[in-house]
């Protein structure tokens, strides 16, 4: 499977289907069976079937996406599919409609979009961010804290406390406290005892 030029999975096209806007019957390909969990021809597929197996939080989406094709045009939807072996998928359903000259709109027609591997290849991109973002912030707070700790002459615990302190009476995050604190720890031009008592507000001394 190729990626996007992000490094993302491109989402997989699965089948394709047509719905009668009347019925409600829908006619699907072998590939759209397999996706719901279906050997082909096993069922006969029905909106009140797509609804039985789309996510319940999701169903409402759906349904809106369903009233839009009655009303000619394209139409989407993207949504959680729950097959038939109890399996959670993520899915787009893409779909444009067939209007007659005396019927009005009577059929669709369209494909469904497999986007399982890419949100789940998304969801574990930003997971990893959010893991590395923890750990450098974390590694500024601990740096933050042994300047304290060993400025002002208390352990470790004491050190995150005036931090926590300041945090409070400033209004202003502990990481960005932290960052402050380890930024004066490096510079050579300042008293840095009188610098981190004015960065803490004073109440050192």
């Amino acid at each position: 499977m190729s990626a996007e030029p992000s490094g993302l999975r491109s989402p997989r096209l699965v089948g394709s289907y047509r719905l009668d806007l009347a019925s409600g019957l829908w006619t699907w390909s072998d590939a759209v069976y397999l996706l719901h969990g279906f050997e082909p021809h096993e069922v006969v597929p029905t909106t009140d079937l797509v609804l039985a197996h789309t996510h319940p939080e999701d169903r409402d989406d759906v349904r809106v996406a369903l009233t839009a094709a009655r009303a000619g045009g394209a139409f989407s939807s993207v949504h959680r599919v729950v097959t038939a072996r109890r399996r959670e998928l993520t899915v787009a359903l893409v779909g444009s409609v067939r209007t007659g000259a005396e019927t009005g709109p009577d059929e669709a027609t369209g494909f469904f979009l497999d986007l399982t591997a890419a949100v789940a290849e998304r969801a574990r991109d930003r997971a990893a961010a959010d893991i590395r973002a923890a750990a450098t912030s974390r590694g500024v707070i601990e740096q933050a804290k042994g300047v304290l700790s060993v400025v002002y002459d208390v352990e470790i615990d004491g050190a995150f406390e005036l931090m926590r302190t300041a945090s409070n009476d400033h209004n202003v995050a502990v990481r960005e406290l932290s960052r402050v604190i380890v930024d004066v720890a490096h510079r050579r031009d300042v008293d840095r005892r009188a610098a981190l008592d004015l960065v803490l507000g004073g109440g050192r001394g």
